[in-house]
């Protein structure tokens, strides 16, 4: 179903190649949000956030350091961990296991816009990838 080889064609392509590094900063910007919560630095003490925010915390933050890595060198496989990585640590938590993530009423717009944009760059993505440009 997904071919490797096409998605490092694609990935060689101009625009591809500069939107992945642009997905790439994008997670990076991720992760530090990730490590501001792990420290304490986004206004919620991590220790007072439900265990599943936690442990979410702590595998997206493994996943962005990885998946900007291995975007940013333009590895094949990256296409697949972010589009997984993504649906399966951001778009399922945040949709079936809603409740343990707002705390304050205004959560609930902060994880709108979140799967807002992670849905116009995933949507981005797999256009240019099938297109190759």
């Amino acid at each position: 179903m997904f071919n490797l080889e096409s998605f490092h064609v694609a990935l060689q392509q101009p625009w591809t190649g500069i939107y992945s590094k642009v997905v790439a900063l994008v997670l990076l910007y991720g992760a530090t949000v990730h490590i501001g919560n792990i420290t304490g630095l986004t206004g919620t003490p991590w220790m007072s956030t439900p265990l599943l925010w936690r442990g979410l915390d702590i595998v997206l933050l493994m996943f962005d350091i990885v998946s900007t890595i291995a975007l940013w060198q333009g590895l094949a496989w990256s296409v697949l961990l972010v589009f997984s990585g993504i649906i399966l640590f951001q778009f399922v938590p945040y949709t079936l296991f809603r409740s343990q993530f707002i705390l304050k009423p205004e959560d609930a717009q902060i994880l709108n816009g979140l799967l807002g944009t992670e849905a116009l760059l995933l949507g981005v993505f797999a256009l240019l990838l099938w297109l190759r440009k």
